[in-house]
């Protein structure tokens, strides 16, 4: 399970390392670039030096006082300016997967239908029985913002029973 820049990461790991991942969750990620509206582009564009000095203030940097900010932020400029498109490898993912995106999140919603259909899911109604359901899953978490998913309780209890795979039992 990754979210943001994670949900690239987990992306990842199932794209080059299918072996290894028995189920995937995507959070609020997208699978190429344009995916994103075009000023969350235009932000990750300016990040730098300046935008880590701005993180001294920050609450993050009091939880996490050892952090360079600054080069944390150039590094991650570079890595956010460069395009990419893993249309394919997403395609070929075998692992059963969950997408979880906000109802106003960072990535567009035409991209998140597009992630989903590239994953088999919502091609067909899935039948009054529920056979025509893909196995993998799409949610969108009413109330929530790309910035505030990893605090949203209904992100936990969305996610939980896709990746148990079955009901909880009662001990």
């Amino acid at each position: 399970m990754g979210y943001s820049l994670g949900g690239g990461v987990a992306l990842q790991v199932a794209i080059r390392h299918p072996e290894v991942v028995r189920k995937l969750v995507v959070v609020s990620a997208a699978y190429k670039r344009q995916g994103m509206y075009p000023e969350v582009l235009a932000a990750m564009e300016q990040m730098g030096p300046g935008a880590g000095e701005m993180m001294k203030q920050s609450p993050l940097s009091k939880m996490y006082p050892d952090v360079n900010w600054a080069t944390l932020f150039t590094k991650l400029g570079a890595l956010l300016s460069k395009d990419y498109d893993w249309t394919n490898q997403v395609a070929a993912i075998k692992a059963p997967t969950m997408l979880v995106f906000a109802d106003a999140d960072a990535v567009r919603p035409e991209h998140i239908v597009e992630f989903y259909k590239l994953l088999g899911g919502g091609q067909r109604d899935a039948g009054l029985d529920g056979s025509g359901r893909s196995v993998n899953q799409l949610a969108i978490l009413p109330g929530q913002t790309h910035y505030m998913m990893s605090a949203a309780p209904a992100l936990v209890t969305t996610v939980a029973p896709f990746l148990d795979g079955a009901p909880r039992q009662r001990k």
